[in-house]
């Protein structure tokens, strides 16, 4: 699977997809905050529910005034991009995450709409080949009408451990990532994590992205 970790190479591929790395990373600041505010009060599991709720929360935040929409089918949140046949969600992910060598996997088992989404990146990606194992980069690969190939930002935080990618799965087993098509580092275990800024998003954010309330 295609894993590419050059900044530059990221941020050049984040922006065919429509976005660029200080956004992702903004959503990424947003589940760690979100997950240290955690104390050993809350329930067990309350750190990985409130980072991928505020995660989404901060995703959808920055990708609506985009023109991104908000969508919620097969019981997974995301935001879709219609005209460029996306779709982009956050999961937390292991220690896997950000590591050539390894494959990030979701630390909670998927359900059915996770395989739903695995086969429709399947169909997209390799309906038109000839060979049923042939590679193919996927910047090469045009999208089948009406599908939605998509996107999920994989972090993974322990402690001061911080690693994200945008990746793209292929297969699942047993509710879980096994294969990616591609993977876009953004910050690995090299980058120092401990230094990635516990900011409040909503409060002071370098963006100016406007929030949509409900």
């Amino acid at each position: 699977m295609p894993f590419t970790s050059n900044p530059i190479d990221v941020a050049n591929r984040l922006d065919e997809l429509g976005w660029h790395p200080d956004w992702l990373m903004e959503v990424v600041h947003a589940m760690v905050n979100a997950r240290n505010d955690c104390t050993e009060n809350d329930p067990l599991g309350a750190g990985g529910w409130m980072a991928w709720k505020t995660g989404t929360r901060r995703l959808r935040e920055i990708g609506r005034p985009l023109g991104l929409e908000k969508n919620d089918a097969d019981g997974i949140p995301s935001l879709i991009d219609r005209r460029r046949g996306l779709k982009f969600t956050v999961t937390n992910t292991d220690d896997g995450t950000a590591i050539r060598d390894r494959i990030p996997q979701n630390n909670n088992r998927k359900g059915p709409g996770l395989t739903r989404i695995i086969q429709t990146n399947q169909t997209s990606l390799f309906e038109m080949m000839d060979a049923p194992h042939q590679v193919v980069p996927i910047s090469t690969i045009r999208k089948q009408p009406g599908v939605i190939l998509c996107w999920h930002l994989c972090v993974y935080n322990e402690i001061d451990d911080i690693r994200a990618e945008l990746s793209c799965p292929v297969a699942v087993d047993g509710g879980y990532f096994i294969d990616f098509v591609e993977r876009l580092k953004l910050i690995g275990p090299e980058d120092g994590g401990a230094d990635v800024r516990r900011k409040l998003p909503d409060d002071d954010s370098e963006f100016d992205i406007p929030v949509i309330r409900k």
